[in-house]
């Protein structure tokens, strides 16, 4: 019975739930009370509105301007900003642009800009949202934030210089930190023109892929020192058309005859919005062994990825015409032809987990030379701060098409084993140094190509923006 008299006592006192007191009065009073109501309720003092309005139905309780002036200052009170930032985390960036449009004049506009100008990002109209996020930065308390998104469009336009900039200052924001670290080594490669330059220095336990078993007198280990240089060229950042240019030398340390001067140009276009990006590429590449023409190579590349939610989708397709320039290799002449489709998971803490499947069709000038090789792809990376560490294994049938007469007509079926892990260490924005570890293992049906090779690499890496 308390409990039933406390909620009689409670719907009486609330001026939404509670009677309309009968009363009389002149209606053109009536229109008063409601124009107070209207006007307080206009300044956000909705309690005085409230009394206002009911005021008015006591003295006109059929008054229909009332009776919604009351509705609407009882109505739940929803924060536009706090609403904005709710569909932006949702995913939902128009959702937040409307919920926003009534946000300002709260004593709060930087935080508004703040946020219309990250919705705008998130639907790609970068020049609508770089002017919101320049106010948002004259306020310090949003200012990293805004720096942050600044300097992801920056990147994406390819001004390499200015997102790095911006993601020095949002790296001052302790939530911002590793990941505007990430981004800033990011941006050194985002330029109009970028300058990458590579030395390494490689031990390989069996360079010349000698068989399980083989006589010691055949070539085994070996070490190695390279250099390579890369520059890439974008006119108009990224998206736009591209243009690249590799050179690579690497000197064995005992086996002279494995020695490698490489050179390639490619052409390329990228398109990239929000929720993923498309490359199509040309490329021509000529290698040289023993300082003689090896290897010439005409390569088309497509590839492309697709962010949803935590899951990130990509393909790639490569189509290979190589030439070998010695005659006792003119026979691995074709094309080759390689396809990889693989999913990855991004569930936070800088964890990426991708699973795929990748077949290579390679249709070499002689038969028994060519193969179709496909098998299963698992990586797992890890990125914090200036470190990445990473993992990546893979399996892959090879079948042969036809007898090999130099094994006495057996049809060639091969197992191979790959693994890779790597330690990356960023040294500010420019320089890198990375530790990897690669074994590659074949077990196949003729006994005397068993082989397995080792091989431990170190590098020291600069890449900068140099326009």
């Amino acid at each position: 019975m308390t409990a039933g008299l406390l909620a009689l006592l409670l719907a009486a006192t609330d001026p939404c739930t509670a009677p309309v007191p009968a009363g009389g009065g002149d209606p053109r009073e009536a229109q008063v009370y409601v124009k107070v109501g209207d006007a307080e309720r206009a300044r956000g003092n909705l309690g005085a509105a409230r009394e206002a309005y009911r005021a008015a139905l006591a003295r006109e309780p059929g008054s229909v301007e009332a009776r919604r002036g009351l509705e609407a200052a009882c109505a739940p009170v929803i924060d536009p900003v706090q609403a904005g930032a709710d569909a932006l985390e949702a995913g939902d960036p128009e959702t937040a642009l409307r919920a926003l449009s009534g946000g300002r004049g709260r004593g709060n506009d930087r935080a508004v800009d703040l946020l219309e100008g990250i919705a705008h990002y998130q639907l790609g109209r970068y020049a609508s949202a770089v002017p919101l996020l320049e106010s948002a930065r004259s306020d310090p308390t949003v200012a990293e934030s805004a720096s942050f998104f600044l300097g992801l469009i920056a990147l994406r336009r390819g001004d390499g210089d200015r997102a790095s900039r911006l993601f020095d200052q949002a790296g001052r924001a302790i939530a911002l930190e590793d990941a505007a670290r990430q981004l800033a080594r990011t941006a050194q490669q985002e330029g109009h023109v970028v300058l990458s330059v590579a030395s390494e220095l490689v031990y390989d336990t069996n360079v010349a892929l000698r068989p399980d078993g083989a006589p010691l007198t055949a070539p085994g280990p070996d070490g190695s020192a390279g250099l390579s240089v890369m520059a890439l060229v974008r006119p108009w950042g990224t998206p736009g058309p591209y243009l690249r240019l590799e050179g690579q030398l690497s000197k064995q340390f005992t086996l002279d005859q494995l020695d490698l001067l490489g050179g390639a140009a490619a052409l390329g276009f990228r398109l990239l919005g929000p929720p993923g990006s498309l490359t199509g590429e040309y490329a021509y590449s000529y290698q040289a062994v023993d300082w003689r023409g090896y290897l010439a190579d005409h390569r088309v590349f497509l590839g492309g990825s697709l962010l949803t939610g935590i899951a990130l989708w990509g393909f790639a397709y490569a189509a290979h015409f190589e030439s070998y320039r010695w005659s006792e290799l003119e026979d691995l002449s074709g094309v080759r032809q390689v396809l990889e489709l693989d999913a990855g998971l991004l569930p936070g803490a800088g964890v990426r987990i991708t699973g795929g499947y990748a077949g290579t069709w390679d249709a070499a000038r002689v038969e028994n030379l060519s193969y179709l090789e496909h098998g299963p792809i698992l990586e797992l990376v890890w990125a914090r701060g200036p470190w990445t560490l990473g993992g990546r294994g893979a399996l892959a049938w090879r079948n042969y098409r036809a007898p090999d007469p130099a094994y006495d007509g057996t049809t060639r079926n091969d197992t191979r084993y790959f693994a890779t892990t790597w330690v990356d260490l960023g040294l500010g924005a420019q320089w890198s140094v990375r530790g990897t570890v690669r074994l590659l293992r074949t077990d196949s049906n003729i006994p005397d190509l068993n082989a397995t090779e080792w091989i431990f690499i170190g590098s020291l890496t600069w890449t900068g923006a140099v326009l």
